[in-house]
């Protein structure tokens, strides 16, 4: 995208420039986040549990050889949520891959496009998540993926004469905890629905300490050539930063997540 395209499109991006406005505008009319994903030939979809390092590896490959950088605002998922639901448009030749952890509710839309797309799901352990998302998360982020994947998850909720859930109030941990289990459950539908050469399921710390090993087989499966360069950008600073949790809130976390997280497990690349 160059000159005039891109100040275009940059001038059309600035409508909608936060997920709070996304929700508003787009998420709220329905399931239709993806609905342009087959304008675009063999794209690539990083997903997973928020704070589980999609970012990293969407940024990995979107910058190799053959992809189109179609970053403009400060949010490269963003820019991704906004071209796949048809708010705007990217018409530069090249290979897409676009991370979109912020499908949420919406991930039966997946499966229409199972046969056409690579999808990489990033596992990672609840302690980090969880971690991350009571620490490092605004509250609209941990609000809005609770009450899409956690909620229901929520035990005996209590309702109204009308029938309508009366939820106590919720903690950040547990609220974080339920959505990664939520979140984490969508992966075993994916499973059963995507045939197994479209989907490829990693492990986010074996990414980070292996991933002279790992990263040549990402690469292998989206059928790119893999250049030693690509993994310079990783580091492992962020890995053992949950060990600061107490053991109360990690006896919560392994609670609600420890089930979902070992059956992941099995899905992993090895």
């Amino acid at each position: 995208m160059k000159g005039d395209d891109q100040m275009n499109f940059v001038q059309k991006q600035r409508e909608i420039r936060t997920w709070q406005k996304f929700a508003k505008v787009v998420r709220s009319n329905g399931c239709h986040l993806l609905k342009c994903l087959g304008d675009y030939a063999e794209p690539v979809l990083v997903t997973g549990c928020q704070r589980s390092g999609t970012t990293l590896l969407t940024r990995i490959l979107r910058h190799s050889n053959g992809f189109v950088d179609f970053q403009v605002g400060r949010d490269d998922e963003l820019d991704a949520a906004l071209i796949l639901s048809g708010r705007e448009q990217c018409v530069e030749n090249g290979r897409y891959c676009f991370q979109t952890t912020y499908v949420n509710e919406c991930y039966h839309e997946y499966f229409e496009h199972r046969n056409n797309v690579k999808m990489i799901w990033v596992l990672r352990n609840p302690y980090s998540v969880v971690w991350s998302m009571v620490y490092n998360w605004e509250r609209f982020a941990l609000n809005e993926l609770y009450h899409a994947c956690g909620e229901k998850y929520h035990t005996a909720p209590r309702r109204n004469i009308l029938g309508k859930r009366l939820l106590p109030g919720v903690d950040r941990l547990t609220k974080a905890c339920l959505a990664y289990k939520g979140k984490t459950a969508q992966l075993f539908e994916l499973s059963r629905q995507f045939p197994s050469g479209n989907l490829l399921v990693i492990e986010y710390d074996d990414l980070i300490l292996n991933s002279q090993k790992l990263l040549p087989k990402i690469y292998d499966f989206i059928n790119e050539p893999y250049l030693d360069s690509y993994s310079k950008g990783i580091h492992a600073k962020s890995v053992n930063k949950f060990t600061s949790f107490p053991p109360r809130k990690r006896a919560i976390i392994e609670e609600h997540c420890a089930t979902a997280y070992s059956e992941a497990l099995r899905l992993v690349l090895r």
